[in-house]
Formats: structure tokens, sequence, C-alpha cells
């Protein structure tokens, strides 16, 4: 999975933004991982810091104050996007490198989100041979994993779905007992646990 800078910068506060420019001046400087920034840390210094000069005038300034205050954090924030880019294209997916540029690292995107367990809330008969189930919706799920098991020595089976709401087995045996569980599957090829088993005869 790519590693990336967190862009977030752009939302922060002005005060906000400007310590994170310096940050980042910082880390550069000197920094064996990145020789040749687009914009060189001593400009990104000066970019914010006469930015936050910006800031503190605007406070109780002019809306000339403010409209210049606003012209800075554009250039500052523009001047940040060129650096992001540069890093990420030098760093070359290397999580650490990205994190000595002083930019945050884009964790979400390496952290895929857990999927919970559900649960099975009903089974009908819906056809002859045809069993439907009504399953408890799971956060972060990409699909279901229905395992049914014909009682009391059948082949364990299974099929997958995506809309925990229209699930049907088909291919049953009238009269058979099943045996009926779910799990969960989330990405990154995360699983949950098996939900409790339900037994249900088909018709």
């Amino acid at each position: 999975m790519k590693n990336r800078v967190l862009r977030d910068y752009a939302a922060k506060t002005d005060g906000q933004l400007g310590d994170t420019a310096l940050h980042v001046a910082t880390s550069l400087t000197g920094n064996a991982n990145f020789t040749a920034p687009p914009i060189p840390p001593a400009t990104l210094t000066t970019q914010a810091t006469d930015f936050n000069a910006s800031v503190a005038n605007a406070q109780n300034g002019t809306p000339a104050d403010t409209l210049a205050k606003n012209t800075k954090r554009n250039a500052l924030t523009a001047s940040l996007d060129l650096l992001a880019s540069y890093v990420e294209l030098t760093a070359n997916n290397d999580p650490a490198k990205i994190i000595s540029s002083g930019f945050t690292l884009n964790s979400a995107q390496r952290t895929p989100a857990v999927p919970d367990k559900t649960s099975i809330l009903s089974v009908n008969n819906v056809a002859s041979g045809k069993l439907g189930l009504d399953l408890q919706v799971a956060a972060n799920a990409w699909a279901y994993v229905v395992e049914y098991t014909a009682l009391p020595n059948g082949v364990v089976k299974t099929a997958t779905f995506t809309n925990p709401h229209d699930v049907t087995l088909i291919g049953l045996t009238p009269g058979t007992m099943y045996s009926l569980r779910v799990q969960v599957m989330g990405s990154g090829n995360q699983t949950t646990e098996w939900s409790d088993a339900v037994q249900h005869m088909a018709t």
C-alpha cells in the first residue's frame, strides 16, 4: 500500500499552519533523505515567519491586513503541497523517511478498519430448497461469508454475500436440518470470528 503524507495542514488554524511549516523546515534542514527540496528550508522558514507576523497584524488590523494574511497563507500552503509531493516521490514508499521530513504519515491508509462480528437475526423458508437469512449489519464489512452444513454429517459449504439483508442459500435438500453460521470479511483480508450457529430445516 502506498505511504503518503497526511495533507491536513490546509485545514489547520493559522497558528497551527505556521508551526507545521516551521517544523517541516527544521526537519528538512540537512536531512540526508531529501537533498534537493523544491522549496529550500530557509525559504520555507522565511515564508512561515512572515505568515505568522501577518496573522498577528490581522488580529486587530484592517481588511487589507487580513487580505495580506490570507494571501501569505495560500502561498505557504502551496509550498507545503510542493514539498509533500517531493517527499512522497523521494521517500519511495519508506514511511520512516516520510516521517523524518517533518510531515505526518497518513496512517489511515496503512491500517484497514477492523470489521465487526455479525449474527443471524432470522432464517426463513423462501422456497423449496432455499433458505433466506437476515443478518445483523456489521461495521466495516466488505462481505458476509455464510457457512452451512447438512446435519448430522454433511459437507461444509460456504457462500459469500455483500448485502446482509439479501442472503439466500440455494440447492438445499428439503427435509434436511442445516447448521448455519456467518463471519464478516473486511478490508486487508481481515475476517471476524464466526457467529453463533443457528439450525433450520429446509423445505
